[in-house]
């Protein structure tokens, strides 16, 4: 009794019945992010959080919660049932099975992965011991996994003269991939750039908006660090941008339209209305990257940009 009336005293004791379900609930309707980082820890918090602690009262959790919560999804990624004959199939979709679907086999979770629930949780439950629901903050105790280091592998100078050489077959494809190649600009922000961001006399690039996907949805948006970033270009990047904004100009002349200075760098529209879609900037770049026997990606340019 006394010690109750202490844990009572300190507001140690829970003062909710509230589930972990009800408090993402709230957490998700008062939370300022942006768009994609919002549904990005959605998607988190329903494939992994609510199926294996979200009927767990708040005033439950501890670290022994925690840490079988976090041995569960360095587990399984998929939170299989450890039951013999589970096949991974291909797609949710009603189809035929054939030789891409076979026997599950248990992928861990990643560390950063694992991570970004981990404060996915800690978010919550400060603004739970704020509300006083709790006392205390339960994972405070609990030990995520150690940041992953970094190992971005980019291409090598020799792998990223061959891809640079076969894109520049489209003209328009090469110098996308040349900026990227030189600036370590972000797929978002190349889809989003304006001839108004790119002032060649000067030679600065001006980043200020993105592109944002989601599926099929893209939207424009901030840039992801919230920030104007300045670039200065080198000469031959500035040559490579004059070339491009020449062929943009004619083209638009041909049909007879104007390119504003609002038009995006990047456009399949003449007049330059309409921006690129990044993940089909990602699938094309990984397409020629294939072809050519090149294992990389685009978002390792930045770290090529970062280390060359």
């Amino acid at each position: 009794m006394r010690r109750l009336a202490g844990q009572v005293d300190e507001r140690r004791n829970p003062r909710t019945n509230a589930t972990v379900n009800q408090l993402l609930d709230k957490q998700f309707e008062m939370v300022t992010l942006e768009r994609s980082t919002f549904e990005t820890y959605v998607g988190y918090a329903d494939k992994h959080i609510r199926p294996l602690i979200g009927s767990v009262q708040v005033g439950a959790l501890d670290a022994g919660v925690f840490d079988s919560f976090y041995a569960e999804l360095r587990r399984c990624r998929d939170h299989c049932a450890r039951k013999r004959g589970e096949v991974d199939h291909r797609t949710p979709a009603p189809y035929e099975c054939d030789d891409r679907c076979g026997p599950h086999e248990c992928r861990p979770l990643g560390a950063s992965t694992i991570r970004q629930i981990h404060f996915i949780l800690s978010g919550a439950l400060k603004r739970a011991v704020r509300w006083r629901w709790l006392g205390t903050n339960p994972i405070a105790q609990a030990e995520p996994p150690a940041a992953p280091k970094p190992h971005p592998q980019p291409p090598t100078v020799q792998e990223a003269g061959r891809i640079l050489a076969a894109a520049w077959a489209d003209p328009d494809w090469g110098a996308l991939v040349w900026l990227a190649l030189v600036t370590g600009v972000r797929r978002g922000e190349l889809c989003g750039l304006r001839w108004s961001n790119v002032d060649l006399d000067a030679g600065v690039l001006a980043l200020n908006r993105s592109i944002g996907q989601r599926n099929k949805e893209t939207w424009e948006k901030d840039t992801k660090t919230h920030q104007h970033r300045r670039i200065a270009l080198d000469p031959e990047t500035v040559d490579v941008l004059t070339e491009h904004r020449r062929r943009c100009v004619e083209r638009a002349a041909e049909l007879d339209v104007e390119l504003s200075a609002e038009a995006f760098v990047f456009s399949l529209a003449p007049d330059g209305s309409t921006y690129l879609r990044p993940n089909s900037v990602s699938e094309r770049y990984s397409d020629l990257a294939d072809r050519l026997g090149i294992r990389t990606s685009l978002h390792k340019l930045r770290h090529y940009s970062a280390t060359s």
